[in-house]
């Protein structure tokens, strides 16, 4: 788990599995970064597997992120989707298939909350 800027937007990137030997450091790792960041993008495309628990995860960010009224997006991996595929059916959590994509999609969703202020 890694986190690094990018055109002011705090990436925090996760690769490997995400499972219960390490769920509980992944979510301390995303609330902490989605409480601070102007926009987040959660990288999660070289994530070979997510737990279940992972949804939980992604839904309390989500939820933080609203209340906040933070842009913020998902990067998928095709285990990631798998787990939204089922979990997120209606598919309300952001999603993008790449970080410049979830860039494009962020620095838009702030350009018009900006200008809706």
């Amino acid at each position: 788990m890694r986190a690094y800027c990018r055109d002011e937007i705090t990436v925090v990137h996760i690769t490997g599995e995400v499972d219960a030997t390490n769920i509980d450091r992944f979510f301390e790792y995303a609330h902490r970064f989605a409480s601070d960041a102007p926009g987040l993008i959660l990288n999660l495309s070289e994530v070979d597997f997510l737990c279940a628990r992972g949804l939980f995860v992604l839904r309390a960010v989500d939820s933080l992120c609203r209340a906040e009224r933070r842009a913020w997006a998902i990067v998928t991996s095709p285990a990631v989707k798998r787990l939204l595929q089922v979990g997120d059916p209606k598919a309300t959590l952001p999603t993008a298939s790449s970080e410049r994509e979830a860039l494009t999609t962020i620095d838009a969703d702030r350009r018009t909350d900006l200008a809706a202020s």
